[in-house]
């Protein structure tokens, strides 16, 4: 399974940067750890969302990196601005809205067992995307196009970016996509699994949990990860993720399973962003689907016994240190 070889998995190794669209937003979180939120007297802040935090992991691994993205023009989307700058993600194509859009909020409590999350995504700024950006996108020279599944939700952004991974199709620029499945987001299940599913032609790599691919089957995890089976072939990769399970990954009718690192959580969100930023900065070095995998699921491990989210992601060093000093495996 180390040799495997779609043509796509060389771009990676091109001079240009990684392309991230989607949601960042703010996060809050109730502190100590352990407080719920309803009965929360303080709360710390930090840089959230699935396409903040996966550029911010991609980032923090060595990789140039740019977000896709919009941000309010108020002091929100200053503070989400700014953080994403100072950790090194790229702007260039982040516009800033004036009317009413706003920028997403997400409070989640600290807790390992089912913690309150709280999404406020009222006019999203981030799913309105400036057309002059699309149009100046570097797909001849990107390492991929990362688009996280929330950022289909609307019509028009789902239009938009229909066009985008059109366009990376055409210019040999790998298109992953992370499922990335917020229901409050969508009108219906049936109407996320009706784009998203619309969506995937375009995808060379496609990740998601088990309850993802349920969702887009419209069925059970076993016709979920039938799916997700059914959609790898000798060119497209799928990465399906059963949580403290591992990672099954598929390509061409072959199937692998890769075990996790062995850690207490304090909370069960930011691992995935984690898994997938440090994965495919790992293939920009070594094309080792299996070694990639182990070293996503080292970053994911990390992420989930740490507070915070894009704070929690780890930069290179750290992450060395910790696959040799962590039990991998059940």
């Amino acid at each position: 399974m180390s040799d495997i070889m779609p043509v796509w998995l060389n771009s990676l190794s091109r001079d240009g940067c990684f392309i991230v669209v989607g949601r960042a937003g703010i996060d809050l979180y109730p502190t100590p750890a352990g407080t719920q939120i309803s009965s929360a007297n303080t709360f710390s802040s930090d840089v959230g969302g699935s396409a903040g935090n996966i550029a911010v992991a991609l980032a923090r691994s060595g990789q140039n990196v740019e977000l896709l993205s919009s941000l309010s023009t108020d002091a929100i989307g200053d503070f989400v601005a700014n953080n994403l700058r100072n950790y090194g993600v790229g702007l260039t194509y982040v516009g800033r809205t004036t009317g009413r859009q706003r920028t997403s909020l997400a409070i989640a409590e600290v807790n390992a067992e089912k913690p309150e999350v709280v999404i406020y995504r009222n006019n999203a700024s981030d799913l309105t995307l400036n057309e002059t950006h699309l149009e100046k996108l570097p797909f001849a020279t990107a390492k991929a196009i990362i688009i996280t599944g929330t950022a289909l939700s609307s019509e028009q952004a789902n239009q938009q970016l229909r066009r985008v991974a059109q366009n990376a199709n055409d210019s040999g620029c790998p298109v992953v996509f992370d499922i990335d499945y917020r229901e409050m987001a969508w009108q219906s299940p049936n109407h996320a699994k009706s784009v998203i599913s619309d969506f995937c032609p375009y995808v060379d790599l496609l990740v998601g949990n088990d309850e993802e691919f349920a969702m887009l089957s419209g069925g059970s995890l076993s016709e979920g990860k039938s799916y997700a089976k059914k959609f790898a072939t000798d060119i497209k990769v799928t990465l399906y993720k059963v949580g403290s399970s591992g990672c099954e990954i598929f390509w061409n009718h072959l199937g692998k399973h890769v075990s996790i690192y062995q850690v207490t959580a304090i909370k069960p969100f930011g691992a995935g962003d984690a898994f997938l930023g440090n994965l495919l900065s790992h293939l920009v070095h070594e094309q080792n689907w299996l070694e990639a995998i182990r070293t996503g699921a080292a970053a994911a491990a990390m992420v989930v016994s740490r507070q915070g989210g894009a704070s929690a992601m780890p930069d290179i060093e750290s992450l060395r240190k910790f696959q040799s000093e962590t039990k991998f495996g059940l």
